[in-house]
């Protein structure tokens, strides 16, 4: 059972190649600026550091995705 919620075309697959190019390049860009920078250059330090950096760069990339996080509400006793 399929149910079709709105009027947009909710399609998985674009038949015309240049349409999906396109798209493609539209969310090439708007992936690229979610993404925070990188440093340039060689970077050397152990396993556990570049976890470190792997780790920070992910965690801030989350926040500029997701926005602000709001607290959660206590349930009531």
């Amino acid at each position: 059972m399929t149910r079709i919620v709105g009027t947009q075309n909710r399609s998985e697959f674009i038949l015309d190649p240049v349409e999906a190019w396109h798209r493609g390049r539209v969310l090439d860009h708007m992936l690229a600026t979610a993404r925070p920078p990188r440093q340039p250059g060689v970077q050397r330090a152990p396993h556990h550091v570049f976890n470190q950096i792997d780790d920070r760069r992910q965690l801030e990339q989350a926040r500029l995705l997701n926005g602000p996080v709001a607290k959660p509400i206590r349930p009531m006793p």
